[in-house]
């Protein structure tokens, strides 16, 4: 059991934004001769990595920030640190931690450790202290391996301030603010949100003040973290989330709208930028020719072992063309990637048909793209079985291992349900869905999905996959029902939406569920966005009005006009529906539009707010200034048992008016990124200068890292409940029923009738061959999950 502490350090005022250092940086990214934009990124990442590095020096280490311009040094009791020009120095100290009333000094650790840009002091066997530096600025935290003895008294943490600025307390007790001698912030140390291992937030807020403390004589100020755990359950968690990545094209441009779509699987990231002008084609073709305006593009970004970010390939159409938009949609699961493009328009029908013939004006088209290794290909070339005009086929995509869904909302025909006629076009935009699996390399339609209750302008064909089960939404759909299954006859309130679950038999479709908001009123567009992982469905309706906040708030109070909502839908043993949750955002606001985006993933869920005002920046900044019109925010919500919580309030590190961040939303595991269609930055490539705004509406994506309780193995269990911490099984298959899921258990279906241990266990003998042909794997993973 641990307890891990996090606060990001973010240097505010060293961030030179000057017409000259736009000029530098922008000179520094250029990609030279003879090397492509993708090996320059990546080039530039390992780069990056490195110049973060601390490196031993006379009393510790030493680490430079180059993108804050500053030098931290670690000296074995704390940090202090000091930009290159001088000017003034900051620091802090680890005095005492503890519970209130008997905390315990630190003196000198027993270790300390440098590892690229992380740095870590083992106070005792209990707590670790550690450092971060890295493009971002300097993030710090506190891992406690054991729940601290001592009563129920609170947790706190005290340190001593070093150097000559002062620290200013935040209203809400989340934030410090570190000012100089005139009163001008300088280091801002903020998010502090507390969660443990079952997701609930925990109360938590800093002090600070002045003492002479007898452990250190040097220092007159403190700030004091202070946590009420009382009612947790180990392991707890302090702010774990943090921005990892601010991703940028490799050819970033105006107008181009990077971010527009994200999608994530693992370590993986894909994002569109649907107005991408190159007329490449494939996959890592010439950036550099803008002879296709708005044919799209799409970036595939990977991390490594140590959480650095590289691109990996730039994938464009096989047939780009003028306002195709390739990129406006993307999906992806594993080594497979879908682009949707919906304005392509040929007239083909089905898979890799003529791609040439131009007949058929807007009608679409998906991508299918595969990687090897670390190369990609196009594998296929996906168009409607009943390919028309204007039927937008692409706007959205949904990847699940060897199964991908495509809607189209503007498609017209009258049919109902699974496979029905595809020829009567009476029922403009009543939109439809299909379902494409592959064989081998070989992709084929499998079914053509309409709703129970086709109708003109519904506009069916929001696409979210999860396994054998699949989500489409109809947001402008008409009925007046309530909650699952209702009377969906009666059309009285119009553009409310709805939602329909499908479920797979081996090849066969059938509809499970119908899907309505627990408050439908017209013109809410329930249904607008979806989400769909394992047994739980999240559905958006970012035109709800109610002035509700938090979870399961009034519905009834319709007062904050497109405040937006989301809903939480959850299935039971028997295929039973339910809705779990109504959420709000926590700062609600007419016109944010939250719900218009979400990722969820297990007990994680992340809602957008794309037209959300608050001027804040990073992680739990204030909610409450609205001085950045559409700047956007987003929401991280966890779910403990049935209950959900918020967790965090995200913001860009960069927030600026109508940047419009979350407009699209992904989550995989414990990371989520975020785009920002309309942010204005020029940089290029990952972590650039984030304050230069040369290029507008050239669009961001931002990674964070760290949401919701530790899942090691990204499966989306976490690891307090996972039969396999270290192998992902989202499934927990367990044949023989001993606790070991069976992707991690040797002899699975031969553990019954062995000793278990005082908890019900097992007992493994490491040298007995198939009881546990325990001389490998079987048993480095049980000392790895029982030490």
């Amino acid at each position: 059991m641990k307890l891990a502490v996090l606060i990001a350090v973010v240097d505010t005022a060293l961030l030179v934004c000057s017409a000259g250092a736009r000029a530098q940086a922008r000179a520094a990214e250029s990609v030279p001769d003879g090397l492509s934009a993708t090996d320059w990124s990546s080039i530039r990442a390992t780069y990056d990595a490195n110049r973060h590095a601390a490196f031993p020096v006379d009393g510790g280490y030493q680490a430079r920030n180059p993108g804050q311009q500053w030098r931290t040094r670690f000296d074995g009791r704390g940090l202090i640190t000091a930009p290159d020009a001088g000017g003034w120095s900051w620091g802090l100290e680890l005095v005492t931690y503890g519970r209130e009333g008997i905390e315990q000094a630190v003196t000198t650790p027993a270790s300390v450790e440098a590892k690229g840009g992380r740095v870590e002091y083992q106070w005792d066997a209990s707590l670790t202290e550690w450092y971060l530096n890295d493009p971002r600025g300097l993030e710090h935290g506190y891992t406690v391996h054991q729940r601290p003895d001592g009563g129920a008294g609170a947790l706190r943490f005290t340190l001593a301030v070093r150097g000559g600025l002062d620290p200013r307390l935040s209203v809400d007790g989340r934030s410090v603010t570190f000012v100089d001698t005139g009163g001008a912030a300088v280091v801002n140390y903020t998010g502090l949100t507390v969660f443990d291992a079952s997701g609930a937030m925990l109360p938590a807020w800093f002090e600070v003040g002045d003492f002479n403390s007898p452990f250190s004589i040097l220092h007159s100020q403190f700030v004091r973290i202070i946590v009420d755990d009382s009612d947790a359950i180990y392991p707890l968690t302090i702010d774990p989330v943090a921005q990892q990545a601010y991703l940028k094209a490799s050819n970033t441009e105006t107008f181009d709208g990077f971010g527009v779509s994200v999608a994530a699987s693992g370590d993986t990231v894909v994002v569109g930028a649907d107005g991408e002008d190159s007329s490449a084609t494939g996959v890592n073709g010439n950036q550099a020719d803008n002879g296709a305006l708005g044919a799209g593009a799409a970036y595939v970004f990977v991390r490594d072992a140590v959480g650095v970010w590289t691109q990996q390939a730039y994938l464009k159409a096989s047939n780009a063309g003028n306002g195709d938009q390739f990129g406006f949609s993307v999906a992806a699961s594993g080594d497979t990637v879908v682009v949707g493009a919906i304005r392509e328009d040929s007239n083909a029908t089905g898979v890799n048909g003529n791609q040439a013939n131009e007949s058929a004006s807007t009608s679409g088209a998906a991508y299918v793209f595969v990687r090897s290794g670390t190369s990609w290909s196009q594998q296929a070339y996906l168009k409607a079985s009943n390919t028309n005009a204007i039927d937008f086929f692409g706007i959205f995509v949904a990847a699940f291992g060897d199964t991908v869904l495509v809607g189209a909302v503007g498609e017209d025909s009258n049919a109902t349900g699974v496979n029905g006629n595809q020829a009567d076009n009476s029922a403009t935009d009543s939109g439809a869905a299909y379902v494409f699996v592959r064989s081998g390399t070989t992709w084929s339609q499998q079914a053509y999905l309409k709703a129970s209750n086709t109708e003109a302008s519904d506009q069916f064909g929001g696409v979210a996959a999860s396994g054998d089960t699949v989500v489409v939404t109809a947001g402008t759909e008409d009925s007046n029902a309530t909650g699952i299954n209702g009377n969906q006859a009666d059309n009285s309130a119009t553009d409310s939406g709805a939602a329909y679950v499908f479920v797979r038999n081996v090849t066969t479709w059938s509809q499970q569920a119908y899907l309505k908001a627990s408050n439908t009123d017209a013109n809410d567009r329930f249904g607008g966005r979806m989400a769909v992982s394992g047994d739980t469905v999240v559905i958006g309706a970012d035109a709800e009005d109610s002035s509700a906040t938090g979870v399961n708030g009034n519905q009834s109070d319709n007062s904050a006009s497109d405040a937006g909502a989301a809903y939480v839908f959850v299935r039971d043993s028997f295929g039973v529906w339910s809705q779990q949750a109504y959420l709000k955002a926590s700062n609600t606001g007419a016109g944010d539009r939250f719900g218009i985006s979400f990722g969820v993933s297990g007990d994680t869920l992340v809602v957008a707010a794309h037209l959300e005002d608050s001027s804040s920046t990073g992680i739990g900044g204030n909610q409450s200034n609205n001085s950045a019109t559409d700047s956007g925010a987003a929401y991280l919500f966890v779910r403990s048992g049935t209950t959900w919580s918020q967790q965090a309030y995200l913001k860009a590190p960069n927030t600026g008016a109508n940047d419009r961040f979350g407009n699209s939303v992904a989550v995989s595991g414990n990371t989520a990124v975020i785009g920002a269609s309309a942010e204005d930055g020029g940089a290029l490539g990952l972590n650039g200068d984030s304050c230069d705004n040369s290029a507008a509406d050239s669009g961001a994506a931002y990674v964070f890292t760290g949401l919701g309780p530790p899942d090691l193995d990204g499966d989306s269990v976490p690891d307090e409940t996972d039969n396999c911490a270290l192998a992902a099984n989202s499934d927990q298959t367990d044949a023989d029923g001993d606790g070991l899921g069976d992707v991690c258990d040797v002899c699975p279906g031969t553990e019954a009738g062995l000793p278990v241990d005082s908890s019900g266990r097992p007992l493994r003998d490491c040298n007995t061959d198939c009881l546990y042909n325990a001389d490998d794997i079987q048993c480095l993973v049980d000392e790895m999950l029982n030490p």
